[in-house]
């Protein structure tokens, strides 16, 4: 980030010098992008609030697109460091880790725990707020702990943050109710990832092949970060194989696209054999990634007779 600043300064450099202008530069895009007194990273709430503070410069001094540009460019990369920006009307212009996430509203982005956690960083005014909540890490791709910080200027909201690391020990997080399916299969998969980071990777997949650890529909599977199945209690059969071998019921490919899952998670709908009933029924299965492993859980629905299979 800071070479590509460098470069920038020193075109603009020989431009004055080529044409023999007298007249004072325009703020360097390097002042604007990196304040004067930059705070160290030794200092992640200050350096946050100074990564952001910078953006509002560029915006100021060379103007929206140049803001866009640069933004949505590799070279605002800096390790864990970025800085992601929307529109007044909350529409992401510039998130240079999450493309996919361009021209979709912030308040629509759920949180790892399924709540919609960009509309609260939406909430920022001109005085600015912290945001706190279980996001990846680019550096580590495991899911931390982020803060960000967010702040409206002309209505665009820019905003940026630091990650701190979380391994829970699994008993002390929080119960959720099997009434609201969706919010318990987010629950048990996060406590599948904070067992393997409180016991490491064998002893969760012992835990997770033992049938006794089935709880009726309910059970987590993981594979590794080669896709290959290191846990399914109900089918231990899978262990071994490739997640992306995994055909669904019609002949769908199932497995490879579960397999597309990212770190900040993937809903997939298809029919599959319940252990509870025995039967095949309709099933929304959540997984995730975190530092390359691949874990899943989900509920089923009784499926109609008429019923086809559905992949998302």
């Amino acid at each position: 980030m800071r070479n590509f600043l460098l470069i920038l300064l020193l075109i603009g450099l020989a431009t004055v010098y080529i044409t023999g202008c007298e007249r004072p530069m325009a703020k360097p895009m390097m002042d604007a992008v990196t304040p004067t007194e930059m705070p160290t990273m030794d200092d992640p709430e200050a350096f946050a609030m100074a990564l952001v503070q910078g953006a509002v410069d560029l915006y100021k001094t060379e103007g929206r697109e140049a803001m866009i540009g640069y933004y949505n460019s590799p070279e605002s990369i800096d390790g864990q460091w970025y800085v992601f920006i929307t529109d007044e009307n909350n529409i992401y212009l510039a998130h240079p880790m999450k493309s996919e996430f361009l021209g979709r509203d912030i308040t629509q982005i759920p949180g790892i725990y399924g709540t919609l956690i960009g509309a609260e960083i939406a909430m920022a005014t001109e005085e600015g707020r912290w945001t706190e909540y279980l996001w990846p890490n680019p550096e580590t791709n495991k899911l931390e702990r982020k803060r960000t910080w967010s702040i409206r200027q002309d209505g665009y909201l820019f905003a940026a943050g630091y990650y701190e690391p979380w391994a829970p020990d699994p008993a002390t997080l929080r119960v959720v109710s099997k009434d609201n399916p969706a919010a318990f299969t987010h629950a048990i998969v996060l406590a599948a990832i904070a067992r393997y980071e409180f016991e490491g990777l064998e002893a969760t997949a012992t835990y997770y092949n033992d049938p006794a650890n089935i709880d009726g529909q309910w059970y987590v599977s993981i594979t590794d970060e080669n896709d290959i199945f290191v846990a399914h209690a109900p089918m231990p059969d899978l262990i071994g194989t490739d997640l992306k071998d995994v055909m669904g019921l019609d002949g769908s490919p199932l497995g490879a696209n579960i397999a597309k899952t990212t770190g900040i998670g993937l809903w997939s709908e298809y029919l599959w054999p319940n252990p509870e009933t025995g039967q095949d029924e309709q099933k929304r299965l959540w997984a995730i990634r975190h530092d390359g492993y691949l874990f899943g859980s989900g509920y089923y629905e009784p499926a109609s007779k008429d019923a086809t299979a559905e992949t998302h």
